[in-house]
C-alpha cells in the first residue's frame, strides 16, 4: 500500500487539480522503470503521422490520434466543456472536428473530422497490458509537437483517486501537461490505452492511462453518439465535519457537510439543505449504509453508481437523522 503525493490531469496549463488522500495496491515492477527507445523508435516513426494536436479558441488543449478513417480518439477532459475544436495534423495542416461521443468515467472521447487520416493506429482491445513491458507515448507536452516518450508499465488496476477513472494502468512514461489524449503504444505499434493523468508516488514520478482492453463495445457506443457522464449529487463545497466545525454548528462530529446545494441537481431534487437555506446545513453520514467522513469518501461511493440510479443517504438534519433517496444525475447545467 503506498500513498500518492499529488496527481494531475494532463491539462494544457498544468494546474494541480487534486491532492490525493487515497492509497492504492498496484502490481509493481521490480526492475528499473525507464525503458530505452530500442524497437519503439521504429514504432514512433510509423505511428506519429496518425497523432495530432487538439486546440480550440483558447489554444492547444491536448493530443489525439486517428484510429478509424474520420475518427479521432482522445481523453474526455481534453474536450470537456469546449469546442468548436481544431485539429493540428502531423504535417501542420489543420481541420475542424466535433465531439461524437464520450464516457467521462473512462475519460475517453471520440471526435469526427473530415480530414483524411495519414495513418490509422490499431487499438489493442483483446490483450491486457503487462507489468514491465516497454511502452511509447506520442504527444504534445512541454510545447513539443508529437514528441516520443519511452517508459514501462509499472502497475495494473491502479485507482489513485476518486476524481479519476478507476483501474488505470500506471507507467514510468515522462509525460507532461498537453500529453493528455495521446496514444500509449506497445512494441507492435498497437494502442494499449489513452494517457489521462500524471502524479508523484513514493517510487517517483508516474503517469497513468485508461486501458482499451475489453472496451471494444464501449468505443463502438461512443461512435454511435453515447455521452456518458459521472453521476453527481450536485453539491458545491462539501467538506468533512471535523471536531472544530462540529462545535461551530452545534453537531456531533463525523460525516460530510453538504455545503451549497446546486439548483436542479440530484441533492436539490432530494430536498437536501445546504448553506443557502440560511440554517444549519445537512450532514451526510452514509451512502447506501457506507459511512462517509470526507469529500473523497462521498465521491467514491457516489461514483460506484451510474447516472439515473438511486442511492440512499443517511442525513443528519440538526437533531434528527433521516433517510433520503436521491436519483443521480450529471452535474447541473450539463
Amino acid at each position: 500500500m503506498r500513498p500518492l503525493k499529488a496527481l494531475f490531469l494532463l491539462l494544457p496549463l498544468g494546474l494541480a487539480l487534486y491532492a490525493l488522500l487515497t492509497r492504492g495496491s498496484p502490481v509493481l515492477w521490480a526492475e528499473p522503470a525507464q525503458a530505452g527507445p530500442g524497437a519503439l523508435q521504429e514504432v514512433y516513426i510509423r505511428a506519429h503521422p496518425a497523432v495530432l494536436g487538439i486546440a480550440d479558441g483558447g489554444g492547444t488543449r491536448g493530443t489525439g490520434f486517428f484510429y478509424r478513417e474520420g475518427l479521432v480518439l482522445t481523453a474526455y477532459h481534453v474536450v470537456a466543456e469546449g469546442g468548436p475544436f481544431r485539429l493540428v495534423l502531423a504535417d501542420r495542416t489543420q481541420a475542424e472536428a466535433r465531439v461524437v461521443g464520450f464516457a467521462e468515467p473512462l475519460d475517453l472521447a471520440v471526435l469526427a473530422t473530415p480530414a483524411k487520416a495519414p495513418v490509422l493506429l490499431p487499438l489493442e482491445t483483446a490483450r491486457r497490458p503487462k507489468t514491465g513491458e516497454p511502452v511509447l507515448h506520442i504527444g504534445n507536452g512541454r510545447g513539443q509537437f508529437l514528441a516520443p516518450r519511452y517508459g514501462r508499465v509499472t502497475g495494473l488496476e491502479v485507482s489513485p483517486s476518486p476524481f479519476l477513472p478507476q483501474g488505470l494502468v500506471e507507467t514510468s512514461l515522462p509525460l507532461a501537461p498537453g500529453d493528455s489524449g495521446g496514444p500509449v503504444l506497445d512494441a507492435e505499434g498497437r494502442v494499449l490505452g489513452v494517457a489521462v493523468a500524471i502524479g508523484q508516488t513514493e517510487e517517483g514520478f508516474r503517469s497513468f492511462f485508461t486501458s482499451l482492453f475489453g472496451r471494444g463495445e464501449a468505443l463502438a457506443a461512443l461512435e454511435r453518439g453515447e455521452r456518458r457522464y459521472w453521476p453527481y449529487l450536485g453539491l458545491r463545497g462539501p467538506r468533512a465535519l471535523t471536531a472544530e466545525l462540529a462545535r461551530e454548528l452545534g453537531l456531533p462530529p463525523g460525516g460530510v457537510v453538504v455545503g451549497e446545494v446546486v439548483p436542479g441537481g440530484a441533492a436539490h431534487r432530494a430536498g437536501l439543505r445546504g448553506v443557502e437555506s440560511g440554517g444549519v446545513p445537512d450532514v451526510i453520514l452514509e451512502v447506501d449504509g457506507v459511512p462517509v467522513n470526507s469529500f473523497e469518501d462521498l465521491l467514491r461511493e457516489v461514483r460506484r453508481h451510474q447516472v439515473g440510479e438511486r442511492i440512499r443517504l443517511t442525513v443528519r438534519r440538526e437533531s434528527q437523522v433521516l433517510q433520503v433517496e436521491a436519483v443521480l444525475a450529471p452535474f447541473p447545467g450539463r
